[in-house]
């Protein structure tokens, strides 16, 4: 009966390490393989905390102005659309003019013509609007990756921990 508990114990044990040295591997290969070496993430860690805070200040703006999906014409909406897009246009000049140099300049550099499309998405939205045409927002799909520019923008400030830098979702 002893050595029944025992080795009971001793299985338990066994049980219980095995499951722990399992979770430790997966946490080390996880981290390993999907730790800092994505060629998206930004080495300057500095500028992503300044990013973030510029983006967030944005944010912070646009939670200000009107709604576009508040309007009551389409032309009201199409102003509202540019005065929110005018905010992100600062934004992303801010960004700019702090943009560090090297293999993160270059990397911001695509991401930095990423927001262009973007912002020049919202401005033919804003036009077609003004034209008296009632349509969904729809936003350049980038041709080698054939996702929106919007989701390139999110992705890219997801991976950097800039959450703020991200698609505003501010046309309805």
């Amino acid at each position: 009966m002893a050595q029944l508990k025992t080795r009971s114990k001793l299985l338990a044990v066994l049980g219980a390490s095995v499951v722990v040295l399992s979770g430790l591997f997966w946490i080390g290969a996880t981290v390993w393989f999907f730790g800092d070496e994505n060629p998206d993430r930004l080495q300057d860690r500095d500028w992503v905390a300044q990013a973030e805070q510029l983006c967030s200040q944005a944010r912070t703006e646009l939670a200000r102005l009107p709604q576009a999906r508040d309007a009551r014409n389409l032309t009201d909406r199409a102003n509202q659309i540019d005065a929110a897009t005018e905010v992100l246009a600062q934004m992303k000049a801010a960004l700019v003019a702090l943009a560090p140099k090297g293999e993160d300049g270059a990397v911001l550099a695509l991401w930095f013509q990423t927001w262009d499309s973007y912002l020049a998405d919202r401005q033919t939205h804003s036009d077609a609007l003004r034209q008296g045409e009632d349509r969904q927002f729809r936003v350049t799909a980038d041709p080698q990756r054939g996702d929106g520019v919007d989701a390139l923008l999110d992705a890219f400030a997801n991976r950097n921990r800039m959450a703020s830098c991200g698609d505003p979702l501010d046309i309805g």
